[in-house]
């Protein structure tokens, strides 16, 4: 049950959901392009004559999940005749709507805030828990990674989830797209037409269906969630089916990415970013430089990129924390990049080994690997880790992942 205290101070609010006064507008939201293809890719549904046609629906990216919603009968129009899609969403209206949606049971109340039965409700069911909001005020705007909470939930599958991986859930589940491209907006604020088109899609997930996800939002809520992208980006390589319980996306721990050595250095690991080279859309690539600036090391010397070449480029973004060694540990802004576990040998002609990767663009320096799709031979376990740059002093390591991958 919800706490009556905390309660007290939270001043009543009356909503549209039910056919009551709107509150005060807020400024709308843009939606993206990748949100608004995920819809059109789900299916838009069918308006019927006995729908009430609203004034400033027409057109709008969500305008089949609005009136899904509106038969559905958990969200109504204002009496102005317009379902103000860009409205901002509270905290207490997506809850009522999720749980309405949900058919869920819901008890009356004595306590004078509308929402407090549909709270207790959503507490009730599971899909929402104490802490999912940072705080108390069901009135403020409710933010994309609270949807998320909500949302995933829902699905009745969750067991233990970590911290930040909520939108990693969401986006995999093809719920929730991006803003843009490869943007999550985890702490932007929810529209109406965002928060049904989440709840329809929640539906339809619960009720057996597949959707499509936006991979390029999967991929930042992977970042978000524990540093890395590579599982989404490069899954044939770092998570195939072969993976088991500690491989693949299992073997990676974000607790791994700060560590020390025996003298009292510690490494942190910001980031670990995978940029597919043939994805011209991919939207890391502006991580790099441009094409005629990006070397490869072969063994007949450094190699320029270019459009045939099949591979992920892996950038690391690390540094040394505490240094207790400078003669011994003299590069203090990244580390040593390296995959083991791969047969063959680099070529001026084709890419068949790991190697590292080189920037002759002073304003774009980067640090990592050029792994290739094809043309390669494995151990069967491929190894990925980092070693401090050392002269002369004990190499610091860390392994960051392993995976299963026969070929």
């Amino acid at each position: 049950m919800m706490n009556k205290r905390s309660l007290a101070a939270i001043t009543t609010l009356t909503v549209v959901i039910g056919g009551s006064v709107p509150v005060s507008l807020m400024s709308a939201d843009a939606v993206s392009a990748a949100e608004h293809q995920l819809t059109v890719n789900q299916g838009k549904a069918t308006v019927s004559d006995n729908n009430k046609k609203f004034t400033d629906t027409g057109g709008h990216w969500a305008e089949g999940a609005i009136y899904e919603a509106v038969k559905r009968g958990y969200v109504t129009g204002y009496p102005t005749g317009k379902f103000l899609p860009n409205h901002k969403v509270t905290r207490a209206e997506f809850v009522k709507m999720a749980v309405s949606a949900l058919n869920l049971p819901v008890e009356s109340s004595s306590n004078d805030s509308w929402y407090v039965k549909y709270v207790d409700a959503a507490m009730s069911s599971g899909i929402f828990a104490n802490g999912d909001f940072a705080d108390a005020d069901w009135n403020k705007p409710l933010t994309r990674e609270e949807m998320a909470k909500v949302a995933v939930r829902a699905l009745g599958s969750v067991t233990k989830v970590e911290e930040n991986q909520w939108m990693y859930l969401a986006t995999k589940n093809g719920i929730i797209a991006g803003t843009s491209s490869g943007e999550i907006s985890p702490n932007g604020a929810t529209t109406r037409a965002q928060a049904i088109s989440v709840i329809e899609r929640m539906l339809k997930v619960k009720n057996g269906e597949k959707l499509p996800a936006d991979k390029y939002a999967v991929a930042a809520a992977e970042v978000l969630w524990h540093k890395t992208n590579i599982f989404t980006v490069a899954p044939e390589i770092f998570n195939g089916p072969d993976n088991k319980k500690n491989t693949g996306i299992n073997s990676w721990k974000a607790s791994r990415l700060q560590f020390e050595g025996k003298d009292g250095t510690i490494v942190q690991i910001d980031e670990l970013i995978a940029i597919d080279w043939n994805d011209l859309k991919d939207p890391n690539r502006e991580l790099l430089p441009t094409t005629d600036k990006l070397l490869y090391r072969s063994n007949n010397g450094w190699v320029k990129f270019n459009s045939k070449l099949k591979g992920y480029v892996l950038v690391c973004k690390a540094r040394i924390l505490v240094n207790k060694n400078p003669k011994g540990y003299p590069i203090d802004d990244r580390v040593n990049l390296l995959i083991s576990g791969y047969n063959g040998t680099s070529t001026d002609s084709s890419l068949i080994m790991p190697t590292v990767i080189q920037s002759i663009d002073p304003n774009k320096k980067i640090y990592g690997l050029v792994i290739p799709k094809e043309k390669f031979s494995t151990e069967g376990f491929i190894k990925l880790y980092v070693e401090t740059i050392s002269a002369g002093a004990p190499i610091i390591s860390q392994d960051l992942a392993t995976s299963i991958l026969v070929k």
